[in-house]
């Protein structure tokens, strides 16, 4: 069989072998990030998603508790469920699912890794079992050889092993997407309320993730649409969705009391965000353009990757496999089902529906797609090569020229790998070929970084320097202030910050190259052109962050 050519039917039952090579490839995938966790420093939003898990881990300790006594009046009132789920309405904008698995990890690891790791941990496992997902299903659709190349595909994307560190909510976002999919193309077909329930509760997964889960129907609707079109698999859709939301109000305890107003407040704080600045293409737009998610995609994903799924692309629409024209199926089910999902959170997020700033975060849920695509790319390229081969040396061992031709295209992939090395642990700031890199990227007037994970750099510097009760200003205090009271920076030191206190008033400014921030704060340009940095994190000849001493 080709390896480019999808099988007639999903495989349900992975062979041994699949599921060993997907085994070893998160296993890798988790050591890799494991080893790396504490690395990466604090990113804007850690802060309150660590104080969430463990608040939620609280909660559920007084759950606990009213199940052992026998009595869950406490645990289950309101007064219990808003102190543990959510205190503070304006900032927790998101579903718990993300933050219950870090707390989970934090209650079992913190001993053994301390809080930050642990509470990273969660989303280490969750990317190491979407690289094992996307290989176990490219596959047993397109081949061995494919599925590795685009579980490879995934693991080597900068932004994406990055991404992997963090206790936030992305990473869960993407991992829940692919699964509720996965499930999805395993058994949409089976007869059967189990996997009704099944597709079901996966989908509740997601919603209880983000928001971004209200559009997976949508896709699922138009693979249907275009490939199974009767009302039996309409009506099951439907009826998916209705557990979807059952499970997601189950898994939130929050919407346990006055659910529908809640709802309500919660789908009216999720659109709070959907207009912010950006600056994108040497300009801080109030609101970024709908090529915005494309340019930034083809910005930050390795370049060979890219030509691989823009290949990966052009073989599912122009693909009639002789196994579905026998079946009266033209065209290739699987691959329109990676390239809908790949194009969804790109094109909802061009529309201007949700938020859409801050680089690829808002639309991630696409690159395990894209990983796909450029996986069955890359099978097509074999599928050319070899054919090739055949023709011009018949005489040759087709399999040990295959084994070559595997081993110097997956030799492809040596580029993310260094840039990865290279980068680390910036690999916010990580650019592709495509644009020349980080100085490329600033050249053309993309943000240089935006996560305040380049902080971390300034702590000895500030350690050793400041003066005692000295005040440092900081674009996002709470990251600093994090730090002070983890121990990694003095405690005497007193942390000001964002667009409230003025950083011509500190006696240090530590300022990321985000220039985005610079418009809630213009003074940071005037300081920049005023003074001398006494502190400089560089990558790539690049300034990501200075730390100045003001004189007053």
């Amino acid at each position: 069989m080709s390896l480019s050519v999808p099988q007639s039917e999903p495989s349900f039952r992975l062979n041994r072998t699949h599921v060993a090579i997907g085994l070893a490839l998160a296993c890798v995938t988790l050591f890799a990030v494991s080893a790396t966790l504490n690395d990466a420093g604090i990113t804007w939003d850690e802060p309150l998603y660590m104080r969430a898990s463990r608040t939620y881990m609280s909660w559920f300790g007084l759950l606990k508790r009213g199940m052992l006594s026998g009595d869950l009046r406490e645990s289950f009132s309101n007064q219990a469920i808003v102190a543990g789920w959510m205190p503070h309405p304006t900032l927790e904008l998101h579903p718990p699912l993300g933050k219950i698995l870090s707390g989970f990890a934090f209650a079992t690891l913190r001993g053994v890794w301390g809080e930050i790791a642990a509470l990273r941990f969660s989303n280490a496992v969750l990317f190491s079992l979407l690289v094992a997902m996307v290989f176990w299903m490219i596959a047993s659709a397109y081949g061995t050889v494919s599925g590795f190349f685009a579980a490879l595909c995934l693991m080597l994307m900068p932004r994406m092993f990055f991404h992997a560190h963090l206790a936030n909510i992305d990473i869960t976002v993407a991992a829940m997407w692919f699964l509720a999919m996965y499930c999805f193309w395993k058994y949409e077909s089976r007869r059967g309320w189990p996997s009704v329930v099944l597709l079901g509760v996966a989908y509740g997964l997601m919603l209880g993730t983000k928001m971004n889960a209200i559009v997976m129907p949508m896709v699922w609707g138009i693979w249907v649409l275009m490939f199974h079109r009767n009302w039996r698999t309409i009506f099951r859709l439907a009826v998916i969705a209705v557990i979807g939301v059952l499970v997601f109000i189950a898994m939130w305890p929050w919407l346990y009391h006055d659910t529908g107003n809640r709802l309500m407040y919660y789908i009216l704080m999720a659109f709070r965000f959907k207009d912010r600045p950006q600056f994108y293409l040497g300009q801080t737009l109030p609101h970024v353009p709908w090529h915005y998610p494309f340019v930034i995609t083809l910005a930050v994903v390795p370049l060979v990757i890219t030509v691989m799924y823009l290949l990966g692309i052009s073989q599912v629409l122009r693909r009639r496999s002789s196994v579905g024209q026998r079946r009266g199926k033209a065209w290739d089910e699987m691959g329109w089902l990676l390239l809908l999902n790949a194009l969804t959170p790109l094109l909802f997020a061009a529309t201007g529906l949700q938020a859409a700033y801050s680089g690829e975060r808002h639309f991630i849920p696409a690159y395990p797609y894209l990983a796909c695509l450029a996986g069955v790319g890359f099978g097509s390229v074999l599928d050319v090569l070899g054919a090739s081969c055949r023709r011009f040396y018949p005489r040759v061992d087709t399999g040990k020229v295959r084994l070559i031709m595997v081993g110097v295209l997956v030799s492809l992939l040596v580029p993310p790998s260094l840039s990865i090395v290279r980068i680390h642990p910036y690999q916010l700031s990580y650019y592709s070929e495509l644009v020349g890199g980080l100085p490329g990227a600033t050249r053309l007037g993309l943000e240089t970084t935006f996560w305040c994970e380049t902080y971390r750099a300034a702590l000895p510097y500030l350690d050793e320097n400041a003066q005692p009760a000295a005040s440092v200003w900081a674009e996002n205090p709470f990251v600093l202030r994090f730090y002070q009271r983890h121990g990694m920076l003095r405690g005497d030191l007193e942390v000001v910050g964002g667009d409230v206190v003025s950083p011509c008033t500190a006696d240090y400014v530590v300022a990321q190259v985000r220039q985005t921030g610079f418009h809630y704060t213009p003074e940071i340009v005037s300081i920049m052109h005023e003074y001398e940095p006494t502190y400089t994190l560089a990558r790539e000849g690049v300034s990501l962050l200075h730390v100045y001493r003001l004189s007053h």
